[in-house]
C-alpha cells in the first residue's frame, strides 16, 4: 500500500482526532487485561485459555493501530502476536523472559497512548522490538503431548472495538511494515486454481466473527468495506442494509471480483472481532437461513462520553443548583408576607371595620355629609382591590411554592444522573497494582502478594485519574520500608510470603482507600531521635510527644526513617507529596500502625469535588462551609470548660482537650474594622485522627453547594478549598478541614519551640 493512503502515525490529523480517542481508551482496557492475564500466567504457563485470551487482545491491539497507520505499534504487536500464535499451538513453552518482554511492550503500548493523546511523536522501538524477535530462537519448546492433552482450539475472546468504518482511502488495508500474523482458514472443498497477480477472478469469501461480538454490524461494514478497497464487491449475504437488523451477526458471505492473491484477501478480511477467514467456500443460498438461536444474554448499551463533555453538563447541573438556591431564598423571604394572619388578613378586617364606620356615619349624620362618604367609599374600593390582589398574590404565591419544589426534585435528580455519569469503579485502578507489587518485590527480592476488595466501589473519574500516583508511594513504602527480608519474618513466626493489601469502601458520602500490610510497623522511636536530630524538636518536647503524635512526622518534606537508600524509596520524597495530593482532593489521610504487626494507611474522599454538602456558619469576616465530612459535632462550650495553655486555648468536650481557635487565628484578615465575631458555639472539625474546635458565631444549617476552584478562579489559599455562591449572592469560603488543622498545629508547635 503506498505510503499516500496512509496516515502519519506521529501527527493524527484533525478528523482522525475522534478514531484516537477511540483507540487510546480501548487499547487502555486491553492493556489492562493483558497485564492479569499475564501475571496469572506466571504461575500457570500451560493455562491454553489464558494464552489464548492473550492472543486475541495483542491481536485487537495491532488491527486498530493498524488501521489508524500506526506503524510502530502495529509492528510491536504484530511480532509479540508471532510469538504468542506459536505459544498458542503449543510449539513452544510459555517462560519468564516472555512474560517480562510483554509486559514490557505493554507499557510502551500505554507510553504511547500517553502521546496520542497530547499529540506527540510516537518513540522508536528498535531495542524492544529485538527483544522480542530473539524470543522464538531463545524460547524453549513445549514437550509433546498426547492427542488428548493437547490444547484446545483458541477460544474466541470478545473484543470491543468501537472504530467506524473509516473510507478506504483514509486507512490502509495493512501497513507495509507489518504483516498480520496467520488467521486459521477452514479447509476449503477444493484446492483453489494458482493464482496470478493482475488477473481479475471471482472470490467467494466467508468471515467467521467472535460468539455475542459487540457491534458486530459495525464490523462488518468494516469487513466489506476493507474487501472493498482490494475488489469489487458483487454481493454478500446478509446485504448490507441487513446487518444491523441481525442481533448475532456470526457470519458474513461475500462474493469478490479481484486480482488480489488469497493471503492478500485474508490480510483484508482480518478484522478486530474476525475469528476465522475461507476462501472459495460453496455460495450461500440466495436467502440464507439466520443463524440457530442460542441462549438470549441481556447486555447493557454502553458508549464513550468525553470527560470534558461531562465536565459542560456538571458545570451547568452546577448552575441549576445556584439557582435552585436563588429561588428557595426568595420563597423564605416571601413567606412572611403572604401569611394569612399578616398583612392579608389585616388589611381585610381593615376594609370592612372602614366600611362599617362609614354606614355609622350615615345613619347618624344630621348634615349633609355627602361628599365626605364618597372620598371614604372610594378609598374602601380601592383598599378592597388591593385586598383582593393580596388574596391573588397568596394563591400564587403557594403556587410558586409548589413549582420551587418540583424544581428542587428535579434538579436534585438531574444532579444525581450527572454525577452517576462521572463515576467508575476503582477496580482497574487498584488491579494495575498487581504488576507493580510483582515488579517491586522481584527488585528488592522479597515474596509479597496483593489482596484486592471493593473493586466495585465507584468514585469520580477526575478523582480516580489523581490517585494513582500517591497510591503507587504507599505501595512501594509498604514493601520496601514495611515488609520485612523473608529471614526476619521467618524469625518472627511470619510467613515468608508478606502481604499488602488495597481495600475500598463507601463510607456515608466518603470513599474510604486503605493501604495495609502485615510488615514490621513504624517504629516511633526512630522517629523520635530522627525528629530531634533534624531539629524539629527539642528532646524534651519529643519525650512529651505521643506515638500517634511522633507517627505525624512522616509527612514532613524530606523525613525518612529508612536506615539506606534504596530504587524504590528511602530518600525522604513522597509522603508529603501524597498528604499534598490527598488534601488537593479534599480528602484527608491517616495513618495506624503496630510495631512487628503492620501499617495501614486510610485515605478518605468525598465521592466528588463538584458539589459538596457542607455545614454553614457565619462569622464577622464572612460566610463559611465545612464539607458534613469533616465535622465531628457542634457543641456548646462553658467557659469553666476553656483553659489556657500558654498564650493558647483549649476547651474540655467530655474529657477530651482539643485546640479552641477563632477565624483569626487561622487566616490573615485585612482590616476591616468588624468586631470580633461572638461565640455561639463550637464546631469540632477532624480530619483522620486529628481535631481541633473552630468558635463559630451563627449556625446556617446545611446546603449543597457548587464548589468551584480558588486556585483557577482567584489564587491558593492553604486552608481553603474553594468558594460557592450561596442563594442571595453572597460568597461562601468552603474550609480545608485537613489544611486547617495543620495550619493550627503548625502554628501552636512554633510557638512552644524555645528561642
Amino acid at each position: 500500500m503506498a505510503d499516500s493512503r496512509r496516515r502519519n502515525e506521529n501527527l493524527p490529523a484533525d478528523d482522525m482526532a475522534e478514531f484516537v480517542i477511540i483507540y487510546v481508551d480501548e487499547t487502555g482496557e486491553q492493556c489492562d487485561q493483558l497485564v492479569q492475564l499475564l501475571l496469572a500466567l506466571e504461575s500457570e504457563p500451560r493455562d491454553a485459555r489464558r494464552i489464548a485470551e492473550a492472543f486475541r487482545l495483542i491481536h485487537s491491539i495491532k488491527g486498530s493501530a493498524a488501521m489508524l497507520g500506526l506503524d510502530r505499534i502495529t509492528s510491536l504487536a504484530h511480532h509479540l502476536e508471532s510469538h504468542f500464535e506459536r505459544l498458542r499451538s503449543g510449539s513452544l513453552l510459555l517462560d519468564r523472559p516472555t512474560i517480562e518482554a510483554a509486559l514490557r511492550c505493554i507499557d510502551y503500548f500505554r507510553h504511547c497512548n500517553d502521546r496520542l493523546r497530547q499529540g506527540e511523536k510516537l518513540e522508536p522501538i528498535d531495542d524492544l522490538l529485538a527483544v522480542v524477535e530473539r524470543l522464538t530462537h531463545s524460547a524453549a519448546p513445549a514437550a509433546p503431548q498426547s492427542p488428548s492433552a493437547s490444547a484446545p482450539p483458541p477460544a474466541a475472546v470478545e473484543t470491543r472495538s468501537a472504530l467506524p468504518s473509516p473510507p478506504p482511502a483514509a486507512f490502509p488495508a495493512v501497513p507495509p511494515s507489518a504483516a498480520p500474523a496467520p488467521v486459521e482458514p477452514a479447509t476449503p472443498s477444493a484446492t483453489p486454481p494458482e493464482e496470478s497477480p493482475d488477473t481479475e477472478r471471482i472470490r467467494r469469501v466467508r468471515v467467521h466473527f467472535a460468539p455475542g461480538l459487540a457491534m458486530a454490524d459495525l464490523k462488518a461494514d468494516l469487513v466489506l468495506a476493507r474487501l472493498g478497497g482490494i475488489g469489487s464487491v458483487i454481493r454478500s449475504a446478509p446485504a448490507a442494509a441487513e446487518f444491523a437488523a441481525r442481533a448475532d451477526l456470526r457470519t458474513l458471505d461475500v462474493v469478490l471480483r479481484t486480482a488480489a492473491t488469497g493471503g492478500e484477501i485474508t490480510i483484508a478480511a482480518d478484522a478486530d472481532g474476525v475469528v476465522s477467514v475461507e476462501l472459495d467456500v460453496e455460495p450461500p443460498a440466495e436467502a440464507a437461513a439466520p443463524p440457530a438461536p442460542t441462549e438470549a444474554v441481556a447486555v447493557a448499551e454502553t458508549m464513550r462520553v468525553g470527560v470534558e463533555r461531562l465536565d459542560v453538563l456538571l458545570n451547568l447541573v452546577g448552575e441549576l443548583v445556584v439557582s435552585r438556591a436563588r429561588f428557595v431564598q426568595l420563597v423564605t423571604d416571601m413567606a412572611p408576607l403572604f401569611r394569612k394572619s399578616t398583612v392579608g388578613g389585616r388589611s381585610g378586617g381593615t376594609t370592612q371595620s372602614l366600611r362599617e364606620a362609614v354606614e355609622s356615619i350615615v345613619e347618624a349624620a344630621s348634615g349633609p355629609v355627602d361628599r365626605a362618604v364618597a372620598a371614604c367609599a372610594s378609598h374602601l374600593e380601592k383598599l378592597e382591590e388591593q385586598s383582593q390582589c393580596w388574596e391573588e398574590g397568596r394563591r400564587r404565591y403557594a403556587e410558586l411554592v409548589e413549582s420551587v419544589d418540583h424544581l428542587t426534585r428535579v434538579a436534585d435528580s438531574l444532579q444525581r444522573g450527572v454525577l452517576s455519569t462521572r463515576m467508575v469503579p476503582i477496580g482497574p485502578l487498584l488491579n494495575r497494582f498487581k504488576r507493580s507489587v510483582r515488579d517491586i518485590a522481584n527488585e528488592l527480592g522479597k515474596t509479597v502478594t496483593l489482596d484486592i476488595a471493593g473493586e466495585k466501589t465507584e468514585l469520580d473519574k477526575r478523582m480516580i485519574d489523581e490517585l494513582g500516583d500517591p497510591l503507587v508511594h504507599l505501595v512501594r513504602n509498604a514493601i520496601d520500608h514495611g515488609i520485612e527480608p523473608a529471614d526476619v519474618r521467618l524469625r518472627r513466626g511470619k510467613p515468608e510470603m508478606a502481604t499488602v493489601r488495597l481495600a475500598a469502601s463507601h463510607r456515608g458520602n466518603s470513599v474510604i482507600i486503605s493501604i495495609s500490610d502485615d510488615g514490621g510497623g513504624i517504629d516511633v522511636e526512630r522517629i523520635r531521635s530522627r525528629a530531634v536530630a533534624r531539629g524539629l524538636v527539642s528532646a524534651d518536647q519529643a519525650a512529651a510527644l505521643s506515638p500517634r503524635e511522633l507517627t505525624d512526622f512522616i509527612w514532613q518534606p524530606g523525613f525518612s526513617t529508612a536506615k539506606e537508600v534504596s530504587s524504590i524509596s528511602g530518600r525522604g520524597v513522597g509522603m508529603d507529596i501524597v498528604r499534598t495530593r490527598i488534601e488537593a482532593l479534599s480528602g484527608s489521610i491517616d495513618v495506624e500502625t503496630t510495631l512487628g504487626e503492620g501499617t495501614t494507611f486510610i485515605i478518605r474522599l468525598p465521592l466528588t469535588l463538584a458539589i459538596a454538602r457542607c455545614m454553614l456558619f457565619r462569622m464577622a469576616q464572612a460566610v463559611f462551609a465545612v464539607p458534613v465530612e469533616n465535622v465531628r459535632e457542634i457543641v456548646t462550650v462553658l467557659d469553666d470548660c476553656i483553659l489556657s495553655v500558654g498564650a493558647r486555648r483549649v476547651c474540655d468536650i467530655r474529657g477530651e482537650f482539643l485546640p479552641l481557635v477563632d477565624m483569626d487565628e487561622i487566616f490573615a484578615w485585612p482590616a476591616s474594622g468588624s468586631d470580633a465575631s461572638p461565640r455561639g458555639a463550637v464546631l469540632v472539625m477532624h480530619a483522620g485522627s486529628r481535631a481541633v474546635a473552630v468558635c463559630v458565631s451563627t449556625l446556617l444549617g446545611t446546603q449543597d453547594l457548587v464548589v468551584k476552584s480558588l486556585d483557577e478562579n482567584f489564587v491558593r489559599i492553604r486552608g481553603l478549598g474553594g468558594a460557592s455562591i450561596l442563594g442571595d449572592g453572597e460568597v461562601c469560603l468552603m474550609l480545608d478541614a485537613s489544611a486547617v488543622i495543620d495550619i493550627v498545629m503548625r502554628s501552636r508547635a512554633a510557638t512552644e519551640v524555645p528561642a
